[in-house]
């Protein structure tokens, strides 16, 4: 997955840096609605679907049945309610076409997405793995040779429309060949597919909502260009998240045994050894994006799209935040609270909602990225709250976050003051050695924290072994 946000972050940055702000804000825009209704088309149905193959249901083929005729009712909604908002919006017809090609691949990826979950129930992430890498590489390799021939926004919509389609043949075949068929459903199917679906359509609307709706108050507000702007502090942002995905995958199955075993020493060490490592990792990414932000946007994007270093500066404090909350969703789940972590997401949902609105009419990009600040800081002290007895206290986690909140000040001055005088290569590389410096100094992490580090090289980690707790 990793090779797969690298690939899409490396043509993303290309083809804003040839096509420029309008044309980009044109092509995220587009993308940013249909990413929002998608949730209209599937309403949590793929989560049932992994849970129920998992499961080795009798039933799981007919559920999958069930599925479709649910979906294929679903995606009309969805793709009207896209469009709906496109002429809502009076976008021109570029626009429209770009929103209407964007539907073509929420299409495919519904039930693309939802064949995969089968596969993944069935415990083999190898063809999912493959087919997205390709069908990464193939939107990759269009979106340039559209962007270097001139078709703007919809050559690179169609660029995502190739690989989706890709990913819905390739996921078909696969799950043919894995034994999984469309069976005809009951009526109890499809009442057991909706009423299991409803938490997490719930979760996916609250996680769409305050992923993209700052692109759709800035676009309303300030226009397609001040998107493609935005777009760039936004992708440069959100790219490093597949790392805390990376450490969890380590994490989990520890968390899960030891709450299986009721080992609450075990739990608590786990999971405050997570928080710690999230925080070092969260407060040097975002303390060394925000410092250097007037250099990374002129040497990466150039200067037409320094309209992006201001809320550069700000949007990767959410970081901190995002890479913390990684242990605490990984925790509620395994202890089988999960609807804790989607109470925490619809409150956060409403939060981001009234944060854009008032910060971005007035304020703009500036005010979309501290909307989102805060809406991620709400999420992730709404989690840490409820899981606040896992880790001895909530006492514990505020300490943690006030290092990591302290360590990040003293880095971000000193990689701000570097580089005034430094060129941006040194300037990284002193500031990096000093985020280490600080994590050591203020023990939030430690030398024996290394140890779990390397074993990260392995992607898991025995139940018996534990991320060394020093809060």
């Amino acid at each position: 997955m990793s090779l797969n946000k690298l690939i899409a972050f490396g043509y993303f940055w290309a083809v804003a840096k040839m096509l420029g702000p309008q044309i980009t804000g044109t092509y995220f825009f587009s993308v940013s609605v249909t990413s929002i209704f998608v949730v209209l088309a599937d309403l949590g149905i793929t989560q049932v679907i992994i849970l129920t193959y998992a499961g080795a249901k009798e039933n799981a083929d007919r559920i999958l049945g069930s599925a479709v005729r649910i979906k294929l009712l679903l995606l009309p909604i969805a793709i009207l309610a896209s469009f709906g908002y496109g002429y809502f919006k009076e976008a021109d017809a570029t626009t429209l076409a770009a929103i209407g090609l964007a539907c073509l691949v929420m299409a495919a990826d519904t039930f693309h997405l939802m064949l995969y979950g089968a596969l993944r129930g069935k415990q083999d992430l190898r063809p999912e793995a493959l087919g997205m890498l390709i069908g990464q590489s193939l939107t990759a390799v269009f979106s340039l040779s559209a962007a270097w021939l001139g078709l703007g926004a919809k050559g690179l919509v169609g660029g995502l429309l190739l690989g989706s389609t890709w990913n819905l043949i390739w996921a078909w075949r696969k799950s043919r060949q894995y034994g999984i068929h469309l069976v005809k459903p009951t009526l109890q199917d499809i009442k057991y597919l909706v009423k299991m679906a409803l938490p997490f359509a719930i979760a996916g609307l609250a996680v769409k909502t305050y992923s993209f709706l700052d692109t759709l108050f800035v676009e309303a507000f300030q226009g397609l260009t001040a998107v493609g702007v935005y777009s760039v502090a936004y992708k440069m942002t959100y790219a490093p998240q597949f790392i805390p995905m990376t450490v969890i995958a380590a994490v989990y199955p520890a968390l899960a045994a030891a709450w299986a075993r009721k080992d609450t020493e075990k739990v608590r060490k786990a999971y405050t050894g997570a928080l710690r490592l999230m925080a070092f990792l969260g407060f040097s990414i975002a303390a060394g994006l925000s410092a250097l932000a007037p250099k990374i946007i002129p040497i990466f994007y150039g200067h037409k799209f320094n309209g992006a270093i201001a809320p550069f500066e700000i949007l990767p404090w959410v970081l901190l935040a995002i890479f913390m909350d990684f242990p605490i969703g990984a925790l509620l789940n395994a202890s089988n609270r999960a609807h804790l972590k989607t109470t925490a997401m619809v409150i956060t949902m409403f939060v981001c909602i009234v944060m854009n609105v008032l910060l971005v009419p007035t304020f703009g990009t500036i005010g979309a990225a501290w909307a989102s600040v805060i809406t991620f800081y709400c999420l992730f002290l709404m989690g840490a709250f409820f899981a606040r007895n896992d880790a001895g206290g909530w006492k514990v986690v505020a300490w943690i976050l006030a290092r990591a909140g302290v360590a990040a000040a003293i880095c971000w001055y000193v990689w701000r003051e570097i580089s005034s005088f430094l060129p941006f290569p040194a300037a990284f590389v002193l500031g990096s050695a000093v985020a280490v410096a600080m994590a050591f100094l203020f023990r939030i992490i430690t030398y024996r924290d290394l140890e779990f580090i390397l074993k990260l090289r392995k992607f898991k980690m025995n139940e018996e072994e534990e991320v060394h707790v020093d809060v």
